[in-house]
């Protein structure tokens, strides 16, 4: 309840006064004409001696009496309503003008009855939007009802509400802080980052990039000052102003993110870094908002127990580098020296293996080391971490790394599956969770087969490359009973181009396509005996030749085993398009398919990788098996033995991934396909693999551009893929009988018994 204003205090002054609010009030409510989109209060009376009178009363003026009295500028005729029964004044503005209209207030001039606002009655009360009042005690039958109208503005409506929701966001933040904050020890143990640790199915290492010796420096002093420097311009521009998290960051990636379609990445602060990693029991690994939250709960309890300082030490001791925990351990591994005597360009060149330990390595990609130095380097001058001439010596300093440190690419057994490895984590985890590492992961390589494939393709390449025009080339073998990658050759060799042209490269499979158009016609009943013609056809606007090596009517037997060009494309023909593409796809190929005749001859563009694992299919009684490279994949913060993968938490298991195995054709089709496909080796055009009982499909594109050699050993499951070429799609002088022969020389080595 509010007094009201105090009156003039002069008598003249208050005869003035009056005279002007009346003047004013009858102008404002009853003659001045107000524009259409005017807004001002209203009041509105409901009177039950006079339920006609319902036009609302438009407030115009500053002052208004009400009562029975023809003298009232508001006039009730209701036996219980005094002569003078009330005022409405308007109170001076207090504050500018955006705050909203002066307020009225309403004041009982000693009336009979009295005002009652409910039950209460009241002396003076300042009205709100939606405030009513009654003149008279509001249980009496006739009493009058008077309702105040005076909505805000929407966006001051919104203003309001606003602020209203943003408080109680802060206070459910707050007790979810509260509530969190007791479940989290804040003991800064353990490792930040760690490295991927990955096994052959023997259970033989795959590589060999820990660091031998773990060293960590007392103090932040002990770093050179500009290493510290680097890591707050390159991961946390505002350390040293945020209490864990950054708001300004935070918001920034929201945007980013939405523009992108993405998750909320790339704004974890150096504290939210250390947070995730000290505490991954509590944190999580999971790429969501929930881990985010909880990674923000932590830093901040981390900001409230440690100093600034002792949260960048432990991170610059303990952050994983790729070759070892913290910059002590890479500054050795890397320079042969420690941290303390690395230079700027040096220490520069250090933080910007941060976003990426494991996924990246600077001695194989110089250029990107050297571009992400330069770009740490950069930040630094524009925060005044620097002077121009010290960015400039350093950026015109040269990066060389130990010898050592940089042959451990050559120590890194099958380096093009150590990459496909990599691959499935990102699918699996999120390359971000990836790139932070500490798994152990068991694979299923077969270090036997890998060998043999390596050994195979490059002297294939050097003894025949030259001749026969080709300089690169890959090989992938499946366990078609699994899924499981037991072999996989990306190219000629890894320390010259580190593309993986097993699962990178698209490539037009040529005649290996055909197989699913003869898949599909046996799906649908059609016999393999059916005979088709040989002769010339148009279909879709293009014209197609005869047979090639055969004549007349034939049937699959023998254009399969002759790869006759007419009979697949009659064979699509009479099945239709969509049922090759839809049965391609069900076998497991991803890439884009175009439903044209082109396709059946291998026009669209796959992998490597994903036609081998369709050809399993065929291998495997009809059952598919998503190729897969990694078995297993324990997390290695969470292990009761340290470095004992069989104590730690698995984090996934191919064996039990739903869909994984799934029947996807009659086990028959299989069968009929795979006698099919044996005619091919034993009397059609890939007889140089001679290995009896082999089935299989060769493959050229135009110009001997492509020359692929696809198969499978009925009797022990393998099934693998060979593809032959150059990077630059350069016609070669050879065919694809070069890749099955490669392809049996390679498994006939794979056959023989093990010494």
């Amino acid at each position: 309840m509010t007094s009201s204003p105090p009156p003039p205090k002069t008598g003249f002054g208050r005869v003035m006064t009056q005279l002007a609010q009346q003047v004013q009030t009858r102008m404002g409510g009853t003659r001045l004409q107000l524009k259409a989109d005017a807004k001002v209060p209203l009041l509105e009376i409901r009177n039950p001696e006079d339920p006609t009178a319902k036009s609302p009363r438009k407030l115009v003026g500053d002052r208004y009496t009400l009562g029975r009295s023809s003298s009232s500028e508001i006039q009730i005729n209701n036996e219980l309503v005094s002569s003078h029964h009330l005022s409405l004044r308007r109170d001076r503005p207090q504050g500018p003008p955006w705050l909203g209209r002066s307020p009225f207030f309403i004041k009982d001039e000693k009336s009979t009855n009295g005002l009652y606002w409910g039950k209460r009655r009241v002396k003076v009360l300042e009205l709100r939007h939606g405030d009513r009042v009654t003149l008279g005690p509001p249980e009496l039958l006739k009493v009058v009802e008077l309702r105040y109208v005076d909505p805000p503005s929407r966006w001051f409506q919104g203003l309001k509400y606003g602020i209203y929701g943003l408080g109680g966001v802060v206070a459910l933040g707050a007790a979810l802080l509260v509530w969190e904050w007791q479940k989290v020890p804040v003991q800064m143990l353990g490792n930040v980052e760690g490295p991927i640790a990955a096994y052959a199915g023997n259970g033989s290492p795959l590589q060999t990039l820990r660091s031998e010796s773990h060293q960590e420096l007392p103090s932040l002093k002990d770093f050179p000052p500009y290493l510290p420097q680097a890591v707050v311009a390159s991961e946390d521009t505002r350390f040293y102003w945020h209490f864990g998290f950054d708001p300004l960051r935070i918001l920034g990636a929201i945007v980013i993110n939405i523009q992108s379609g993405g998750l909320m990445e790339g704004a974890s602060t150096v504290t939210q870094q250390i947070a995730r990693s000290l505490f991954p029991e509590y944190v999580g690994q999971d790429d969501s908002l929930g881990r985010k939250i909880r990674e923000i709960i932590v830093a901040i309890k981390l900001e409230t127990w440690y100093s600034k300082d002792e949260l960048l030490l432990t991170y610059l001791n303990r952050v994983y580098l790729g070759v070892g925990y913290g910059f002590e351990d890479a500054s050795q591994q890397y320079f042969r020296k420690s941290v303390r005597e690395i230079s700027l360009s040096e220490a520069a060149t250090l933080v910007g293996i941060l976003p990426a330990p494991n996924g990246f390595s600077p001695c194989e990609d110089l250029e990107t080391a050297r571009g992400l130095r330069n770009r740490v380097i950069e930040r630094m001058v524009e925060l005044n971490m620097v002077t121009e001439a010290e960015a400039q010596t350093a950026l015109r300093s040269a990066i060389t790394f130990d010898a050592a440190v940089c042959d451990t690419s050559s120590n890194l057994v099958s380096p093009y599956f150590y990459g496909r490895i990599i691959g499935e984590l990102d699918q699996l985890f999120g390359t971000k969770v990836t790139d932070e590492g500490n798994f152990m992961v068991e694979t299923s390589l077969d270090r036997t087969l890998q060998n043999l494939a390596e050994t195979t393709l490059r002297d294939t390449i050097r003894n025949q490359g030259d001749q026969y025009g080709f300089d690169q080339g890959a090989i992938v073998t499946l366990n078609a009973n699994t899924g499981s990658v037991l072999a996989l050759v990306g190219g000629f060799d890894y320390q010259q181009s580190q593309f993986n042209r097993a699962t990178q490269a698209l490539r037009q499979p040529g005649s290996t396509f055909k197989v699913f158009s003869y898949a599909a016609a046996l799906e649908s009943g059609v016999s393999p005996y059916t005979g088709y013609s040989c002769a010339p056809l148009d279909w879709e606007g293009q014209s197609y030749g005869g047979c090639e090596r055969s004549g007349g009517t034939i049937d699959m037997y023998t254009a399969v085993a002759q790869s006759e060009n007419a009979v697949a494309l009659r064979v699509a023909q009479g099945v239709g398009l969509g049922a090759v593409v839809q049965l391609a796809k069900t076998m497991g190929i991803t890439s884009p398919l175009a439903e044209t005749p082109g396709l059946v001859l291998g026009q669209s563009e796959v992998t490597l990788l994903e036609l081998t694992g369709a050809y399993g299919v065929l291998a495997n009684g009809g059952t598919f098996h998503a190729p897969h490279a990694i078995n297993r994949v324990y997390d290695s913060n969470q292990c009761q033995t340290p470095g004992d993968r069989q104590t730690c938490r698995v984090s996934y298991d191919a064996s039990q991934l739903p869909g994984n195995k799934k029947q996807v054709i009659q086990a028959s089709t299989a069968a009929t396909m795979t006698q099919l496909l044996q005619g091919v080796v034993s009397g059609g055009t890939a007889q140089g693999v001679g290995i009896s009982g082999a089935a299989g499909k060769t493959g050229t594109t135009n110009d001997a551009v492509d020359l692929w050699f696809v198969g499978y050993l009925p009797r022990n499951g393998w099934v693998t893929g060979v593809w032959l070429g150059n990077d630059d799609n350069s016609p070669t002088a050879g065919g694809s009988w070069l890749a099955a022969q490669v392809w049996g020389d390679y498994m006939r080595q794979a056959l023989e018994p093990a010494p």
